[in-house]
């Protein structure tokens, strides 16, 4: 092997473990993302007021079949609600039965939740708790490698050359969506996640859970500030990691 093969083998290698390094990085950065989004009530109290979901309410509400007037509820109340649903899918569906709503001028609260999305926010839960488990296996794989690249005083690549890498994964996606569109995407993500004799879409008519989140709406708006905050944090990592190996070259 002449030294000019040798030069782009190493080359080749190099970018690929800077390639993988940077999605493992990138994965990791979405996940934390996601955390603190959850920890922020994924930013609900904002989006009710400004994506039209007190709109929707005030419109489905009154037609809702199973509940009534929860139209006459405040912007207060359903910021607890939603907070309590994902308090309860980030704790395996613990508590959402108990999940109630108090109309105005009504004394007796009533069950904000139906059987069928209770099962379905237990699926979630449990689909919640495999992907916190994949987040924390990512952290554990991204300390290991970042420690083994530190030990060797491997240098970590700049953030402009990784922001190459960072727009690949973004136009795939944005390309994915522009094709086939969000909400398709969306019931496909759910036909291929969630069991098939669990029903996972809701009418609004038929449910103040589908009613107050909007959906897929929201989730729309959820996923792109995650993503929003995933990018950022990938930033941060990796202008830290890059400025710590520059600082560290000489030592």
């Amino acid at each position: 092997m002449t030294k000019r093969t040798a030069g782009n083998v190493h080359r080749l290698r190099s970018g690929a473990s800077n390639g993988l390094y940077a999605l493992l990085t990138l994965v990791l950065a979405a996940g934390l993302a996601w955390l603190l989004s959850a920890q922020l009530n994924y930013f609900y109290g904002f989006f009710h007021d400004h994506i039209g979901i007190a709109e929707t309410i005030a419109e489905y509400g009154p037609q809702n079949r199973f509940k009534d007037d929860f139209e006459t509820t405040d912007r207060a109340q359903r910021i607890t609600l939603f907070a309590e649903i994902v308090r309860a899918v980030h704790s395996d569906g613990e508590g959402l039965k108990e999940i109630s709503y108090r109309a105005a001028g009504r004394t007796r609260a009533v069950a904000l939740l139906h059987e069928a999305e209770i099962i379905h926010l237990q699926d979630v839960a449990h689909l919640i708790g495999a992907t916190r488990l994949l987040v924390i296996l990512t952290a554990m794989l991204w300390a290991v490698w970042t420690l083994a690249k530190i030990r060797r005083k491997a240098p970590f690549p700049p953030l402009t050359q990784q922001l190459g890498k960072l727009l690949g994964v973004s136009v795939l996606i944005a390309g994915l969506l522009g094709v086939f569109g969000f909400e398709a995407v969306f019931y496909q993500l759910h036909i291929w996640v969630f069991p098939a004799e669990h029903q996972w879409f809701f009418y609004y008519q038929d449910s103040l859970m589908s009613t107050m989140m909007q959906a897929p709406v929201l989730f729309a708006y959820i996923g792109g500030s995650i993503a929003a905050l995933g990018v950022a944090l990938f930033c941060a990592i990796t202008a830290l990691l890059h400025r710590y190996s520059r600082k560290n070259a000489g030592k």
